[in-house]
């Protein structure tokens, strides 16, 4: 399980964005790209992404797919909800989970995020801040507390954003999640049966489906 940055073509962007601008949402659900840095994902996590707008080096955050797993020769997840943001002010302060951040020569932004990237844990918090301070409201955590079992509660009062993996009495979990209608609901499950998360979050999606009432 991953936050991913990847970058999104200022021709693509130009060509499927219609024009939008900051404060705007980009309705996308898929990251058209078969890149196997992305290829954690497929245990959840968030793929951010952005693009490098003129003039030169203005970074826009443009999307924020949520859980999205793999659907051809892409990467595909329920709609983005968060509006388009400048992070160009965020930019000296981000950094990737080998601990390296974003070097790039006057001019180059666009070319040193070609490669997708894992985010360290602060730096995925710091581009959610930065995502959802529009006001609009990020999707409800509607899993229930639970403090029977050795492994992290997830409730909405629990939650800790970069306790994503854990070992307990031997065994490893990976945190996931499915959302619907605006609520998510976060869960561990065994890392050996991580290669059946899409079947996994399936049977997860219906129960939140369930709860909402359909």
């Amino acid at each position: 399980m991953a936050d991913i940055l990847a970058i999104v073509s200022k021709a693509v962007f130009e060509k499927d964005a219609g024009g939008r601008k900051p404060g705007k949402i980009w309705p996308i659900d898929t990251y058209a790209s078969a890149n196997k840095a992305l290829d954690s994902l497929a245990g959840g996590g968030r793929l951010f992404l952005v693009t490098v707008r003129p003039p030169a080096d203005t970074l826009w955050l443009v999307a924020v797919l949520e859980s999205p797993q793999r659907m051809g020769k892409g990467w595909k997840a329920g709609r983005n909800r968060v509006p388009i943001t400048d992070i160009t002010s965020l930019v000296p302060r981000i950094r990737f989970a080998n601990g390296k951040g974003i070097s790039a020569a006057a001019g180059m932004l666009g070319m040193s995020l070609q490669t997708p990237r894992a985010l360290d844990a602060a730096s995925a918090a710091l581009l959610d801040g930065a995502a959802w301070s529009s006001g609009i409201a990020p999707p409800v955590n509607m899993t229930k507390h639970d403090d029977t079992t050795p492994l992290p509660c997830l409730c909405k009062e629990c939650f800790v954003q970069g306790t994503e993996r854990m070992d307990v009495n031997g065994m490893s979990f990976v945190r996931s999640s499915v959302e619907a209608s605006g609520r998510v609901l976060y869960f561990w499950m065994p890392k050996e049966i991580e290669k059946n998360v899409r079947i996994v979050k399936k049977s997860v999606q219906s129960v939140l489906q369930e709860r909402l009432g359909g």
